[in-house]
């Protein structure tokens, strides 16, 4: 089961790297029992977090990502992937579909793509694209964020109740 697995890693990861030289300034930090946990509110709230950050037109997703999971007290090594679930592959087109949501959202005309990106263009453009494009990311990240907040939380409670449940009839005689 994968849960066990992740589980078995964290426990070794911590003893392994509990006394190593490059991790001792984080040595407080890292004790900290949320930040490995594997549990339904330290993964999902990580799930979150990623997820969110990944949706914004902004740099540095990951790191951003495991600060805020540090401040919010939810597993680091979720947060940090889940900031990955928006690729360099997927950037542009994700962020295209959030500027016209933007632009839809603020009665705004969405502005021509040109035939060729230059400097100069992006430069003029940028003054009238990121107010439609952060207004976009904003409800898609908040609505996306939500959306699969709740649906994770449903199936690792659906899960648990299943495990439960064979634990249970493998009890009974």
């Amino acid at each position: 089961m994968p849960r066990h697995h992740l589980r078995r890693i964290s426990r070794q990861y911590r003893q392994n790297h509990a006394s190593a030289w490059y991790l001792r300034p984080f040595a407080a930090l890292l004790r900290h029992p949320m930040y490995f946990a594997m549990n339904r509110r330290s993964v999902t709230g990580a799930l979150a977090i990623g997820l969110f950050i990944s949706l914004l037109p902004v740099p540095g997703h990951t790191p951003i990502a495991v600060i805020v999971a540090l401040l919010a007290g939810v597993n680091l090594g979720v947060a940090a992937l889940a900031a990955w679930i928006n690729t360099p592959l997927t950037l542009l087109p994700v962020f295209y579909g959030e500027y016209r949501l933007g632009a839809w959202l603020l009665g705004m005309a969405p502005q021509p793509w040109p035939d060729a990106v230059t400097w100069e263009w992006l430069r003029t453009q940028v003054g009238l694209l990121w107010r439609p494009l952060f207004l976009g990311a904003g409800v898609t990240a908040t609505v996306t964020t939500a959306l699969v907040y709740v649906l994770a939380n449903a199936a690792w409670r659906w899960a648990a109740a299943r495990r439960l449940k064979r634990r249970r009839a493998r009890a009974a005689p």
